[in-house]
């Protein structure tokens, strides 16, 4: 297609159209992260002089999220494969890129086969939900900013908590990755955004605030069904509020139980996400968490 050209990002030509295309589609958020955080992961789709759509990556990481979408009216042209070919050329040459995922909306049948045909698979699915932000009632619990000597049992927190979920709903393959450097160094920069909460002094669960955003609410698996998740819930959900936000929003894996919980605080499911996943190289991560951490976790 000689008209098309695949194209490094420049904010001043590119910026206000890839901005109208998206307009209420849920990929404006991730567009807005690579625009801040990464705009040299950003190519666009040249078609006639007009940019038409675009390739965007989250980082160069373990994985990479992904994010193609073209303008509807220039859908079927071939322009989303020529995106996805840009795709594997640059992630398959990183050393660092395991894997490429991403998501499409329930219900867009075409864009999943399309992802089918390129080696893509669903590897799970998930609700985000969203909640006016009005404050919640919150118990007497000890909640503190994250700090740096937190990280190892943080980290093996949300790691356990996940590793156990995706057991629990069947996503497969599960796995647990051991703490590094990197990722301390990335906790440590948002400190700010990380939230502990404490039960006789130790760290019982962790959370994060992301915008206006909440993720990542980790119990530790023996302090679960406790009522402590939905005490500490509340403070993260409060704390957003107390920064401006009038919309809260959450990611919830589809058959994970803590749906219900998130129901009862007042969240309702807006869509249905299906997170897709492309390997490059094998996964380097343990298939199970390592034995002398795991007994202590659920003991």
């Amino acid at each position: 297609m000689e008209q098309l050209k695949i194209e490094p990002y420049k904010p001043e030509r590119d910026e206000a159209s890839i901005t109208a295309m998206l307009c209420e589609n849920e990929q404006f958020n991730v567009f807005q992260q690579s625009n801040k955080m990464l705009s040299d992961g950003i190519f666009v789709a040249r078609y006639n002089d007009l940019t038409v759509g675009f390739l965007s990556f989250d980082g160069f990481k373990r994985r990479a999220l992904t994010t193609i979408f073209v303008n509807e009216e220039y859908r079927r042209m071939g322009i989303g494969a020529t995106l996805l070919e840009k795709t594997d050329k640059i992630l398959s040459q990183n050393v660092a890129v395991e894997r490429s995922i991403g998501f499409c909306i329930d219900g867009d049948r075409c864009s999943q086969q399309f992802l089918y045909k390129h080696g893509y698979y669903i590897s799970y699915s998930s609700f985000i939900m969203e909640r006016e932000g009005v404050l919640l009632p919150e118990t007497n619990i000890t909640v503190r900013q994250y700090e740096d000597d937190d990280y190892v049992i943080c980290h093996n927190i949300c790691e356990i908590a996940f590793y156990e979920m995706h057991e629990r709903v069947g996503i497969l393959p599960s796995y647990y990755y051991p703490p590094n450097e990197t990722e301390r160094m990335r906790f440590a920069e948002d400190r700010s955004n990380r939230f502990v909460m404490l039960i006789d002094g130790e760290i019982a669960a962790v959370g994060i605030i992301d915008g206006f955003e909440l993720s990542h609410v980790s119990v530790r698996l023996d302090l679960q069904s406790r009522g402590y998740g939905r005490a500490f819930i509340s403070f993260l959900v409060n704390e957003i509020v107390r920064r401006g936000g009038e919309i809260v929003t959450l990611g919830v894996v589809k058959g994970n139980p803590a749906i219900e919980l998130y129901k009862s605080l007042g969240f309702k499911a807006k869509s249905l996400n299906h997170w897709v996943t492309k390997y490059y190289k094998p996964d380097t991560r343990l298939s199970r968490p390592p034995s002398e951490i795991y007994p202590q976790m659920t003991r």
